[in-house]
């Protein structure tokens, strides 16, 4: 946190007692990726409602670990480095495996059941689990609900995931893929898009923007749409830092992180359909499944549905809404 000159509150324009701060801002892709757009407007956001007082310096692709993902999770809780961040709350897991809750295979249909949770009982209990790691939650937004995506064939059912070399990212999507039938394979994603030319992996699971801002429809032309599992990214802050802001800093932030968050819900609604477009124009096939292939993979997943009921806990399922 780099103060300006005395770094004394200052009175904008609103007559609010801001900060005269510069804050750093991580996240984990490029300035394409749904954590790097809407790193933007909020910082649009933060800047403008200051009249600059508050200034945010973004750093895309885990510039400050790296480009290491757990060290990034590490740094927030750690603090020093950051101190705001956006961040996938699946990767939370190795900290705690409650984080999953979310991801739970096929507990969302659509973004409209997520964010229902999200926005009363969900956000609370996540804003609750975060307090115990010394993270502020300030809100959530989607990286989309997960397809499954490859360069070998369609997928119509688990049977023809079997043997599929499946790039996985945290234990939740191992055991998804092992009971599938494929293959997984835990795999940065900085390395995904050269592992699926060279044929080191067949395939992922992501969202069709992640999937289109990633370039990966050049490298794997078959996407089932399933929507498998929900990945939501978090606008969080270091709990010391925080509290080393005014009161007036902190409900700005608080305020531009939910405008944010619901300025990424309504670009990811707008653009999914489009990308997807995008990518059946370049040549992508994207099958549907029937009810009843549907039911198979939902069915194929049981395994793991029911073994991270148990890991996450009943508390955690009741204020998501997992079945």
């Amino acid at each position: 946190m780099q103060a300006e000159g005395t770094g004394e509150n200052a009175a904008a324009a609103d007559g609010k007692n801001y900060d005269k701060v510069s804050l750093k801002l991580s996240y984990a892709t490029g300035d394409t990726g749904m954590d790097g757009l809407t790193a933007i407007e909020f910082e649009r956001l933060v800047e403008e409602k200051s009249g600059g007082q508050v200034q945010i310096d973004r750093f895309p692709n885990c510039q400050l670990s790296g480009g290491d993902m757990v060290r990034h999770v590490e740094m927030m809780i750690a603090g020093g480095a950051f101190e705001l961040a956006i961040i996938s709350e699946n990767s939370f897991s190795d900290v705690d495996q409650t984080f999953q809750v979310t991801s739970i295979p096929f507990t969302f249909a659509n973004y409209d059941q997520a964010w229902e949770k999200a926005d009363s009982t969900g956000g609370e209990f996540s804003k609750e689990l975060f307090s115990k790691y010394g993270v502020v939650y300030l809100s959530t937004f989607p990286n989309g609900i997960m397809q499954f995506a490859n360069n070998k064939r369609e997928l119509h059912t688990p049977a023809d995931m079997v043997n599929l070399k499946m790039r996985t990212y945290g234990d939740l999507q191992m055991s998804l893929m092992r009971s599938l039938g494929a293959d997984p394979t835990q795999l940065s994603w900085s390395e995904l898009y050269s592992a699926l030319q060279t044929g080191a992996v067949d395939g992922n699971m992501n969202g069709y923007q992640t999937l289109y801002s990633g370039s990966l429809h050049e490298v794997q032309p078959y996407i089932t749409e399933v929507n498998a599992t929900l990945s939501l990214y978090d606008f969080l802050a270091n709990q010391a830092a925080w509290d080393k802001l005014s009161p007036d800093t902190q409900a700005l932030l608080q305020e531009c992180a939910e405008e944010a968050a619901k300025w990424g819900r309504d670009y990811m609604s707008k653009t999914e359909a489009e990308v997807k477009k995008e990518m059946i124009d370049y040549g992508v096939k994207v099958y549907v499944p029937t009810a009843e292939e549907l039911l198979a993979f939902k069915e194929g997943a049981a395994p793991t549905i029911e073994e991270y009921k148990k890991i996450v806990g009943p508390e955690a399922c009741a204020a998501w809404g997992v079945e």
